[in-house]
């Protein structure tokens, strides 16, 4: 994927919606040309356990690659970054850049048997807003003072400021799948769901699957092609692997690219196109408590990282200098060799060894990192070896349970650790809800006036040009804290289909988006 035309396509958008409104920019296409041949169940070996399916409840990104088939959203973004309607059929944002109006398809059903209405939405934004409701993603949507069912099928969000990301997150079902307000309230979503998207749940057996049936009265006629979808609980890479060999999976999802040659050159097997390399490895710090509350050990440990030996060590080259903003995401993202040098990158062992026996640890120093997965545990294990030679002993602590950890690691609840941080729509998503001094997912502790003036500014600017500078200095920002870390950034992942999959496509995100209009050839 092009992410340069990506951003330049939704910047375009943004500032087109700021004059107007935006109408249908798709329409179907004939059944014949959607779906050459109908039927099949499509697997999907699934690494982690999704936990729970209720749209807006956890941060855990895993759950939203399945209920992201349950549910739509107002906007869609393609792969390319257009920006197309979902449940809204328009939309239109005032002159003073204040609210925005989104003019709803009318016809939508629910699974549950109802017609979709405004008050669904209302009720959606509400809730992720309601502090009993404990959502992580109400900070995000702070600037939301209001929102209102101007009738049936009209519904106005109205804003304290203006709010330049709010398009891109209503098209992001991580943030904001729209819920029934007749049925959510009443049941466990993991266990019975009712949304308008293309798939419907049928059984959610914890450790073992999940199974979605299509949904037959999907408002994007003709799709989906396929009956239904099944993921299939399976920890182990090997073993999704090997399921895919045998012919018991339709596809499978590499994390890790040195698994890539077991699959090259096999026949009846081909490599999706991957979507940019848009996904960080996310070094989480402690910052408030011990000996990484000091800024000169965050910074010796930043010194003592060598990013392009992690990349062709645990990458096999297949990756980027990180940041949270990676270079894949333009025009926000840090550049390596285009863009200033950000300070604390360069490799540097003597100097991060100066900065630890200036704050005291001239005699070394123990630290505990925590991780689970696979390609975080190679990220920790290459940490240790390169930090032993700044006076650091680095214990690497593995988690089983990556529910758990992921818990730790969004509640701080750590000295150091390593998640794979998920692609996001906007800037304003990457990087506010994990810096901000009182969100709720805030990554390291870290409290900094000056980095949530910036953030603040990035949420509300829509010049581009300043807008993006805003997004350079919070990067540059970070890099001198070193709230956090960044050992590379990589492609979300690699996925290889039979041959028989056809018109499936990788989405920088890595949701599954295409499901509803892939067809078996077969």
């Amino acid at each position: 994927m092009n992410m340069g035309k990506y951003f330049r396509r939704l910047i375009a958008v943004v500032l087109l919606a700021a004059i107007g409104s935006l109408g249908a920019l798709v329409s179907p296409a004939s059944a014949d040309e959607q779906c050459p041949v109908r039927g099949g169940i499509f697997t999907i070996p699934f690494q982690v356990e999704p936990g729970n399916l209720t749209p807006g409840a956890t941060a855990q990104y895993p759950p939203s690659l399945i209920f992201g088939e349950i549910y739509d959203t107002l906007l869609i973004l393609d792969r390319d970054g257009n920006l197309l309607p979902g449940l809204a059929a328009s939309y239109e944002v005032s002159a003073d850049n204040l609210s925005v109006t989104f003019s709803l398809r009318q016809g939508v059903m629910f699974h549950h048997g109802r017609e979709f209405e405004a008050k669904d939405v209302v009720f959606t934004f509400q809730r992720l807003l309601d502090p009993e409701f404990h959502s992580p993603w109400a900070a995000q949507f702070a600037p939301v003072k209001n929102i209102e069912a101007v009738d049936k099928y009209t519904v106005r969000m109205d804003f304290d400021e203006p709010f330049a990301p709010i398009l891109s997150l209503v098209s992001t079902a991580w943030y904001t799948a729209i819920v029934p307000y007749d049925f959510a309230v009443e049941n466990n979503l993991s266990e019975k769901a009712s949304g308008t998207g293309p798939f419907k749940l049928v059984e959610y057996v914890p450790d073992d699957h999940v199974t979605l049936e299509a949904n037959p009265n999907y408002w994007d006629t003709g799709y989906p092609c396929i009956d239904g979808v099944r993921f299939d609980m399976m920890p182990d890479p090997q073993t999704q692997i090997s399921a895919f060999r045998q012919g018991n999976a339709d596809i499978v999802i590499l994390q890790d690219p040195k698994l890539i040659p077991i699959l090259q050159n096999v026949e009846g097997v081909s490599l999706i196109k991957p979507a940019g390399a848009v996904n960080e490895s996310g070094l989480g710090i402690n910052t408030a408590e011990g000996p990484t509350a000091d800024v000169r050990v965050r910074r010796a440990l930043s010194l003592g990282t060598d990013r392009q030996g992690m990349i062709d060590t645990v990458l096999f080259g297949y990756g980027q200098i990180g940041t949270k903003i990676s270079c894949g995401k333009v025009p926000y993202g840090w550049c390596d060799g285009v863009d200033p040098p950000l300070p604390y990158h360069a490799y540097d062992p003597e100097k991060a060894k100066a900065l630890l026996a200036e704050a005291g640890f001239a005699d070394g120093l123990d630290l505990t990192i925590q991780v689970s997965l696979p390609l975080d545990i190679q990220t920790a294990e290459i940490l240790q070896e390169q930090w032993q030679k700044i006076g650091v002993n680095l214990t690497v602590e593995q988690i089983a349970d990556f529910n758990q950890q992921l818990d730790n690691y969004i509640n701080v609840k750590h000295q150091l650790s390593i998640v794979s941080l998920v692609w996001q729509p906007d800037p304003h998503a990457d990087v506010y809800q994990i810096y901000y001094s009182t969100s709720p997912i805030n990554l390291g502790k870290f409290v900094d006036a000056k980095l949530d003036g910036l953030l603040n500014a990035g949420k509300s600017e829509l010049d581009v040009d300043k807008r993006v500078q805003i997004y350079k200095d919070v990067q540059t920002l970070v890099a001198d804290q070193v709230y956090m870390l960044y050992p590379f950034t990589k492609p979300v992942n690699w996925q290889y289909v039979r041959d028989y999959v056809k018109n499936y496509q990788a989405m920088p995100s890595g949701t599954y988006f295409h499901l509803r209009r892939l067809w078996l050839d077969k």
